[in-house]
């Protein structure tokens, strides 16, 4: 268990890399609790751990807004990448981003992509999931000339089944050669991959003071002919290259893509508690999503008897093209959601897509100081330039915006003993909004970038074998919901306010431990709010979220592993407007779920071998993702998953 910075000074990991002998981790052995720094989020192969995901930190979704990382260089990420070029992906807020140049107010995604191998080998990994569904992965190291060039990828294939009955099968290949001459490491990389067949799940809308009964699991209440189908790429590659004993260079380019051949959005409207709705389907024609971006940086180091200083100097931009509209809107009259409703196959009738072209730069100088005992300081400054055109497909009118915002980031760390830590920050940061939800008269519109700004301080006490983290936190930014017109649009301003604390270690010889909760207070402000269209709760934000996960070697079959994660999830707002003169929102209530698993390394033959079983959700809660305002899917029921992992 690590207990420093996390991600820290990315720039002194350049100088490690230009070296030989770096780690390859093998996916037998790899384990997230044991793994992970702290509980605020790490991704290990098919494991997760900890209270935030790229898609939900302190309420909000770095991935939505921009902030992926692909071993610390920036990346416009609009296609999911391949598992297969990863060594692991971890959340940075707080303490972990202390030392990372250029920190997001909403936090960053941190992918770490394997490193240079020093032996050949690969990695089988077979499990089942959900309701028996696959996945079958393969990983490859390969040294081809010792120290200098080597080669690293993989491919995989999975199935989702869901509990609402929904499916998609989906493909992923990447390949990653590595290049170090000298102090100079370049690595590209291609990653694709496809969805060739899907039964997406349904969507429900819902309007007054009742929720929509659970349906029958595994029963598909959507069209068996809709079928999406989507594909995607991401390429690019990164370079970093000390080139004196005080001067290193990092950059990186990148290509994302994905393209909807064809997509469908099945949507029950409820009109009563009884189920009835109003049936209808969205199909979408081909829509394609793409972006490049880049980055450069040259950081100047400065290393003395106790402190080290880094100077960044640096660019980074983005050109990005997102394609929507032209719908066809299919109404298949009542129906009683719960039922299936198959229809006759329908011919959609489209019309010219909406293009969206978002061009974004900023110039940035930072600096970075840390000593020993006395702390860190990290300031940072940024010149930004955002432009954005939406051309409308069917009348070819133009609309533009723009924003030339100063952003900033400041945080100030100080070492009170070797074994207490505080920090205060501030970050003020244009960040994507995301794509309005599929239920939107602007279905999968780009939504404009917004100023975002946070303030956050905290303190950390580091223990033999752990850390105890307890942060305070305020962030606000614009407010995205639906106005009179169903149309997603800015109709106010949110701000989320809270205490996050995180509990991490290894308890002895056996036990290991990550215990993280955040309590927040979000509140959505404005004349929306005020004119009574809109809650003062935003939609799909719980006030308290708590996570528990932990394992127990034993000595049982020479290290049999019970592992349990414990989740608390808060009510959620599920409807926009209140209900009441007093304010109250339809809410989801709060819900427990706790998964039981067994882990054992073993060798098959001369092999380094684990297998892991776990229940999920073992008392079977049901309960529903809120996905946007007024808007429900069925969240996944109790399942069984299995996984056997094996390096050669």
């Amino acid at each position: 268990m690590k207990t420093g910075g996390g991600a820290g000074a990315a720039i002194l990991l350049a100088a490690s890399l230009c070296q030989p002998g770096a780690a390859f981790a093998q996916r037998a052995t790899e384990d997230a609790i044991a793994d992970a720094d702290d509980a605020f989020g790490t991704t290990v192969g098919v494991e997760s751990t900890g209270i935030y995901t790229q898609s939900d930190t302190r309420g909000f979704s770095p991935k939505k807004a921009g902030n992926a990382r692909i071993d610390g260089i920036y990346f416009d990420q609009v296609a999911s990448l391949s598992g297969r070029l990863r060594q692991s992906t971890a959340i940075r807020v707080g303490f972990s981003a202390e030392d990372y140049p250029f920190p997001a107010p909403t936090g960053i995604v941190d992918d770490r992509f394997h490193p240079m191998p020093d032996e050949p080998g690969a990695s089988l990994g077979l499990h089942r999931f959900g309701y028996w569904a696959p996945l079958a992965e393969l990983d490859i190291r390969l040294p081809l000339v010792e120290d200098h060039i080597a080669l690293t990828g993989g491919a995989s294939y999975r199935e989702h089944r869901m509990t609402d009955g929904s499916y998609s099968n989906e493909w992923r290949a990447a390949v990653r050669p590595i290049f170090r001459f000298a102090h100079t490491l370049f690595a590209p990389f291609v990653s694709v991959g496809g969805f060739p067949e899907n039964r997406p799940p349904t969507l429900v809308v819902v309007s007054d003071d009742y929720l929509p009964k659970q349906p029958r699991t595994r029963v598909f209440l959507g069209q068996r002919w809709a079928k999406p189908e989507f594909h995607n790429i991401n390429t690019g590659g990164t370079l970093k290259s000390r080139i004196s004993e005080h001067v290193v260079l990092r950059g990186g380019a990148f290509y994302s893509g994905g393209r909807r051949d064809r997509n469908f959005a099945e949507i029950y409207s409820l009109k009563d508690p009884s189920g009835l709705a109003d049936h209808l389907l969205i199909a979408d024609p081909e829509q394609d999503v793409y972006s490049t971006s880049g980055e450069a940086q040259a950081v100047y180091l400065i290393d003395g008897a106790r402190w080290k200083h880094r100077i960044y100097v640096g660019y980074r931009a983005r050109n990005r093209m997102t394609e929507s509209g032209g719908s066809d809107y299919l109404d298949f009259g009542e129906a009683i959601y719960g039922i299936p409703d198959p229809q006759p196959e329908v011919t959609p009738d489209f019309s010219p897509v909406n293009r969206n072209r978002i061009r974004q730069s900023a110039w940035m100088v930072g600096y970075i100081a840390k000593a020993d005992g006395l702390g860190t300081l990290n300031l940072g400054l940024q010149k930004a330039r955002y432009r954005a055109r939406v051309t409308e497909g069917v009348s070819g009118d133009v609309t533009r915006s723009k924003d030339d915002p100063w952003l900033y980031n400041a945080t100030l760390g100080i070492d009170a003993s070797r074994t207490l830590q505080f920090y205060i920050g501030t970050q003020r940061g244009l960040e994507d909004s995301g794509t309005a939800p599929e239920t939107a008269a602007n279905s999968r519109e780009q939504l404009p970038a917004t100023r975002t700004t946070q303030y956050e301080g905290g303190v950390r006490w580091l223990f033999h074998g752990g850390q105890l983290v307890v942060n305070a936190f305020q962030i606000a930014k614009p407010y995205f919901s639906f106005d009179a017109d169903a149309v997603f649009t800015r109709i106010g301003k949110v701000r989320h306010r809270g205490v996050e604390a995180s509990l991490s270690g290894h308890f002895g010889k056996r036990l290991n431990l990550l215990a993280g909760a955040v309590l927040m207070r979000p509140r959505v402000s404005g004349v929306a709010v005020d004119e009574g269209l809109s809650g003062k709760r935003p939609a799909g934000t719980p006030s308290v979220f708590v996570r528990v996960d932990g394992n127990y070697r034993t000595d049982i079959f020479g290290g049999l592993t019970p592992t349990a994660t414990l989740t608390y999830t808060g009510k959620r707002a599920v409807g926009a407007r209140p209900l009441d003169p007093e304010g109250h929102q339809l809410s989801v209530p709060d819900y427990v779920t706790l998964d039981l698993g067994l882990r054992q390394h073993f060798t098959l033959g001369s092999l380094p071998t684990s297998i892991r079983a776990v229940v999920h959700n073992v008392f079977d809660e049901a309960t529903w993702d809120v996905v946007a305002a007024n808007t429900l899917k069925v969240k996944d029921r109790r399942y069984f998953s299995l996984s056997l992992t094996t390096d050669f």
